[in-house]
């Protein structure tokens, strides 16, 4: 008989888990909070446009990183289109002087040796960094917590010529190691590559990715994306119920059987699977009856990765002079909220993908970090009204910044959209409206927490709260790998289909 699990999040984790443990002779069923599937990895529509949020760029998007291999055991990847851009972001000082951080790392190193020759040692040297780490490509078949001594030796082994760079650029974070450059705009450039507190190594492995066309951009969006792993899980005949928040995961002679809904519904499985936000999995849905001193390690001193201010323009005209992501000045500084004020602007042209907007018109986006995700909360709760203006306060800001920095946009604005932290909590229940869970920094590294719970039997976790870091990609991964845990806890050997 074929063993049930239950999935908590439709998410990519979920998805992932679903769809591999249908490849592999279990019956599932996912439960999504909303009506769509993705998670984060989500858009939604504005009249004629599409407001994308998530995926700017997807790792393994191509054939030179053999993440390629794992997106092409879930869905067609010939089939989908990527875009692979010239630059990955230009950057701008108080004077107007421009660096372009192109993701060929030939042109990089030449743009920074022109705009910065003072810098030319720590130049020769960051790039030399990125071309080592894209010729890394470590096999990914098995997680390491169940693979033999064979596979972790071939693993170390294909590891060893990395160590000096992993180990030093792992433990500098991006904004520590943006002060070792003296031009301040070569500075400014190198700060903006990844979140500042994050090692930059992260900013240094996207560079090597797009270096070999392997981070490419899925064109028709995240959710679009999103939809493409749907539909395949569905196909191997995955069941979503939408709409379906889980409250409570039901718990036997420590062995987690079922689900209960917030409409009283109850479900029964032979295992449960969390792919949802980690701090209400274990402190709400398990009562805090079942932890790990992991969690509760990182609920006391992990670091989260912040919520956002989310602003989209959909606008009648085009702006191929402008670069699709583009960080300026600002005159004067931006208030958000209380504990938020931004100096820099960071501006995405969507012109790259023609399915966010009718034919000669723009999807334009800005993403601006908070931590006050209280104060959203708390204004959209108790002052409506006052919410409502403050997003529109933001919206017309952003309007003024960019009718004086590109032009000819007001007069040509069609479409408003500002989401929130409040946003973010509504729709996908993450800890502190955090878009990506827990925050890699350099203290903790490439740290995975538990997918399981002491104590508790036929239960795991999967997901951003699990796999430190963030990023589709990792997500997905992270499904797997509880897919090929529940495999050799039923003594199944693990099965992906032939590539596509």
């Amino acid at each position: 008989m074929r063993k049930k699990v239950l999935i908590i999040g439709g998410g990519m984790a979920g998805m992932s888990a679903g769809a591999y443990l249908q490849m592999n002779g279990f019956d599932t069923e996912i439960f999504e909070l909303n009506h769509t599937p993705g998670g984060v990895c989500t858009a939604w529509k504005r009249g004629d446009y599409t407001v994308d949020w998530c995926i700017h760029w997807l790792v393994g998007s191509g054939p030179s990183d053999s993440l390629y291999e794992r997106w092409s055991e879930l869905i067609d990847m010939n089939h989908v289109e990527m875009v692979n851009h010239e630059e990955f972001l230009r950057v701008e000082d108080e004077h107007g002087h421009q660096l372009r951080v192109f993701t060929d790392l030939d042109r990089l190193q030449a743009e920074m040796l022109e705009k910065a020759p003072e810098d030319t040692e720590h130049i020769e040297t960051f790039v030399h960094a990125c071309k080592k780490l894209a010729d890394m490509d470590l096999p990914n078949e098995q997680p390491m917590a169940i693979a033999n001594l064979w596979y972790k030796a071939k693993t170390m082994w294909k590891l060893l010529p990395y160590f000096g760079v992993l180990g030093k650029y792992s433990h500098i974070s991006t904004a520590e190691y943006a002060e070792g450059f003296q031009n301040p705009l070569l500075r400014k450039a190198i700060a903006s590559l990844f979140m500042p507190e994050m090692p930059i190594l992260f900013g240094m492995m996207t560079l090597a990715w797009m270096h070999k066309k392997a981070a490419g951009y899925p064109v028709g969006g995240s959710l679009n994306f999103a939809n493409r792993v749907a539909n395949r899980y569905e196909q191997l005949g995955g069941k979503f119920h939408y709409g379906s928040r889980v409250t409570k995961i039901l718990v036997e002679n420590d062995r987690a059987t079922g689900l209960q809904l917030a409409n009283g519904e109850t479900h029964r499985g032979d295992y449960v699977v969390s792919a949802a936000d980690g701090h209400s999995t274990i402190r709400e849905m398990l009562e805090g009856k079942y932890t790990a001193p992991a969690f509760e390690h990182y609920f006391s001193t992990g670091k989260t990765f912040p919520s956002l201010v989310f602003v989209a323009l959909g606008v009648g005209r085009t702006f191929h002079a402008t670069p699709h992501s583009y960080i300026f000045p600002l005159k004067e500084p931006l208030h958000i909220d209380p504990e938020t004020d931004i100096h820099d602007l960071h501006l995405r042209v969507h012109n790259f993908d023609p399915t966010l907007a009718p034919f000669g018109k723009t999807l334009l986006t800005t993403m601006i970090d908070t931590r006050d995700y209280t104060y959203w909360q708390d204004l959209q709760r108790d002052a409506p009204a006052r919410y409502e203006a403050e997003k529109q306060r933001i919206a017309e800001a952003f309007i003024t910044i960019l009718e004086h920095k590109i032009g000819d946009v007001r007069d040509f604005v069609e479409m408003t959209d500002v989401s929130t932290p409040a946003t973010i909590i509504g729709f996908t229940n993450n800890w502190k409206g955090s878009f990506e869970g827990w925050l890699a920094t350099p203290e903790r590294g490439f740290e995975e927490l538990p997918n399981t719970l002491p104590g508790l039997e036929h239960f795991y976790m999967c997901g951003h709260w699990v796999a430190v870091g963030g990023g589709v990609p990792t997500a997905m991964m992270s499904g797997r790998t509880v897919a090929q845990l529940i495999c050799k806890k039923e003594k199944k050997e693990f099965e992906t289909p032939e590539i596509w």
